[in-house]
């Protein structure tokens, strides 16, 4: 039973919002539930943030509420069901969009050419009408169920806006064909105006078409973090024997079985065996990490090679897996305030503009009754001219060019506040592995101890070859790779032992080998050979030896090689006025050699995700506008947190998701076009706001009638057209952007 003072909160997924303003609506909906204490609405990842008095009110009851409002809030069981609902639900969404726009522009077009070049024919008319209402009761059936919703509400949206000038502008229309003579014994010309009505409904869907295809699969990057835990762990009984539980059963302190190729459902500590672990969702970095016993794992990493018994220390919300989880969600919720701007001004703007309509009706009727014709055809004009279809373009036309533009440069952007905040960024963090570097760990030198006749070598590379094909040793397959390039013929070892922190004990043709740490060249009394070791691990490099029956015989350089075109890109990002740091969860011998070489002047070594996570909020907390590129699931949560989030194509689908902008094939030369694309791409947005405003200044007094005494009375035709004249407008301003180079 629950507690009258028990506070719950949860995260639920809505859908439905088409503005800021619709978010306004549904965060007022829910403050109105009795029970609910606190709500955030986000409309940019389509999200309420609910908490409630369990005793006085539910989920169910509050989504019931959000329903009555027009839109639909996704309770569940489990946050992964929410999250695939909300997918579905969105995915048809879109689709259906994608018919209603292509249905609108088939009748729009051909009513336009016929209307607005006064073609006319027998019925012409009534031909125009049948059109128009078609269009408006499928293509702008959702503006009407909105807008009307939201006007009795009485907080009024874009939607009403649409809906109110369409509907006034084709009841106009249905007006002057049935009856003309009304207004043609005025001498006022009885005119039609249903290609307004249907020009409005086609551009205002084109555009929501476009915000919803820049912000589609918003929590795929939650869902797919989610994935990386495994539906079910073995788990030892206290009589030895195993079984198949469901990892939500799992607790504190019972013992699991992990094998090769598993994912590790807990946090804990190894009880016995030897393995290699990848974790690089937590360090980032390709190369595995031996672990033994003692050694503590986490869940969501994948066991390369061995087998581990592990007692269970933080499971389910309590492991860092799942606090990456959290983070991300609280990151991905903040929202970016220029990309707010159009939504928080329409909120002004829809219902000044209506006042704005009435006032223009009451004004011309105070001047007698003779003007009421004039009083109705310019309250319609200003409600056709000043609906926001330029201001509702603005952004996401432009936002689709240079996403168009991008992808043919291999820069694949999410959304527009990624533009927005790009331009802005003097903060590049960069990661090390995959990102600045190949990512992939490889055999860059060896060096022979003066002790090994020459006539040995083959034989004793044949030899490490067929031991370190056997290891699981971190390094070791980049070693026999190496090896296998030059001798192709391995020697499979007559007796082999794998000894965690030791390395490989074996016996090949009769001859001892070890093969691990570069401590067993120590003995070595060559000192140009430990020279050599000695500036291999200065530079950072993994270092391999190996002796021959006790003698020191051979050592092994591995390196994770810099991107070639990382010295150049650095340069140019520098001279972009970015201040370009490293952060990478590597040694910081490597990270300092690495960024010495790519021309970086601040790194940060030795991180783990939080750390990352807590450098990019420093960074934010100094006045700075903080971009994050990396590849790895270990950057997800700095990607997450940080003001614009860049992955290296080839990286991590966790880092891609969470990321607002990938760079196709990992290039890092594209880092700069991408940069100097978002500029061009938010000065386009701040020209077509600009000319947007300017439109409706000049525009709604013209339509109100203030040159009608000089002669001049702005009818809806002229207004429809210039409405229509103003998305024309920012359509061409913005494919400006396709012809540019970066």
């Amino acid at each position: 039973m629950a507690n009258k003072n028990e506070i719950r909160q949860e995260v639920f997924p809505v859908t439905g919002m088409m503005c800021a303003v619709c978010a306004g609506t549904v965060k007022k909906t829910i403050s109105d539930c009795a029970g609910v204490t606190d709500v955030d609405v986000n409309f940019a990842t389509n999200s309420a943030t609910v908490a409630w008095n369990p005793v006085l009110t539910s989920p169910a009851k509050i989504a019931d509420a959000v329903k009555d409002a027009g839109y639909e809030m996704i309770v569940s069981d489990s946050e992964a069901k929410a999250l695939e609902e909300k997918e579905r639900q969105e995915e048809r969404a879109y689709r259906t969009m994608k018919v209603k726009v292509t249905v609108a522009w088939l009748i729009t077009i051909p009513l336009c050419i016929l209307c607005m070049l006064h073609i006319h024919f027998p019925a012409d008319n009534w031909l125009f009408m049948a059109m128009t209402l078609a269009l408006m009761a499928y293509c702008g059936e959702g503006f009407y169920r909105r807008g009307i919703k939201a006007l009795i509400a009485k907080a009024p949206t874009m939607d009403s806006l649409v809906a109110i000038s369409t509907i006034v502008s084709f009841l106009f229309s249905v007006f002057n064909t049935i009856a003309p003579e009304v207004l043609t014994s005025r001498s006022i010309s009885a005119d039609v105006y249903y290609e307004g009505a249907a020009m409005i409904i086609a551009f205002v869907l084109t555009g929501k078409m476009m915000e919803m295809r820049s912000r589609h699969s918003t929590g795929m990057a939650i869902r797919a973090l989610m994935d990386l835990q495994p539906d079910e762990a073995v788990m030892e009984l206290p009589d030895g024997s195993t079984r198949r539980v469901p990892v939500s059963e799992i607790k504190v302190g019972e013992t699991l079985i992990v094998r090769q190729g598993d994912k590790i459902p807990v946090d804990g500590t190894i009880v016995s065996g030897n393995a290699s672990v990848d974790e690089s969702m937590l360090t980032g970095e390709s190369i595995g990490v031996e672990k033994t016993s003692g050694d503590k794992v986490s869940a969501g990493t994948i066991l390369n090679a061995g087998s581990i018994r592990v007692k269970a220390a933080n499971v389910g919300a309590d492991t860092e897996l799942s606090r990456i989880i959290r983070a991300v969600r609280e990151a991905q919720g903040s929202k970016a305030p220029v990309q707010k701007l159009v939504d928080r001004v329409a909120a002004i703007f829809v219902p000044t503009v209506m006042v704005i309509s009435l006032i223009t009706f009451c004004v011309w009727m105070a001047m007698g009754r003779g003007y009421l014709p004039v009083a109705f055809v310019c309250a319609v004009s200003v409600l056709v001219i000043a609906c926001p279809c330029a201001l509702g373009l603005a952004t996401p036309m432009a936002v689709m060019v240079g996403i168009g533009r991008g992808a043919r440069a291999g820069i694949l952007i999410k959304d527009a506040s990624a533009l927005e905040t790009l331009a802005k960024t003097d903060t590049l963090l960069i990661d090390k592995t995959g990102t600045l570097t190949l990512g992939t760990p490889r055999l860059t030198d060896f060096r022979w101890s003066s002790a090994i006749e020459e006539s040995r070598k083959a034989s004793i590379l044949s030899a490490i070859y067929g031991a370190e094909k056997e290891s699981i040793h971190p390094l070791a397959a980049a070693i026999s790779q190496g090896i296998g390039e030059l001798c192709t013929n391995p020697v499979k070892p007559s007796e082999y032992e794998y000894i965690a922190g030791l390395g490989i004990h074996c016996i090949t043709e009769g001859t001892r080998y070890n093969i691990g740490s570069s401590s067993l060249a120590d003995s070595s009394g060559d000192p140009q050979f430990l020279s050599v070791i000695d500036s291999w691990l200065q530079q950072g490099a993994g270092v391999v030896a190996a002796t021959a029956d006790g003698v020191p015989a051979v050592a092994f350089a591995v390196r994770d090689e810099l991107r070639p075109d990382a010295p150049a890109t650095i340069r140019e990002l520098n001279h972009l006025g970015i201040n370009v740091e490293l952060l990478t969860g590597d040694r910081e011998a490597t990270a300092q050699h690495i960024a010495d070489i790519a021309g970086i002047r601040s790194v940060t070594a030795e991180t783990l995700p939080q750390m990352k996570q807590d450098r990019v909020r420093e960074l934010q907390r100094e006045g700075h506008t903080v971009a994050m590129a990396g590849d790895g699931i270990n950057d997800s949560q700095a990607l997450a947190a940080s003001d614009v989030s860049i992955a290296m194509g080839g990286g991590s689908d966790i880092a891609i998701d969470v990321a607002k902008v990938t760079i196709v094939g990992g290039k890092l030369s594209a880092l700069p076009r991408a940069i100097k694309l978002s500029k061009a791409t938010l000065r386009i947005i701040r020209e077509n706001l600009f000319w947007a405003f300017i439109y409706n200044v000049i525009g709604i007094p013209l339509a109100a009638g203030v040159l009608y005494k000089a002669g001049f009375l702005l009818s809806p035709m002229f207004a429809s057209a210039a409405m229509a004249l103003s998305s024309l407008c920012v359509v061409a301003n913005s494919l400006r952007l396709s012809k540019r180079q970066f």
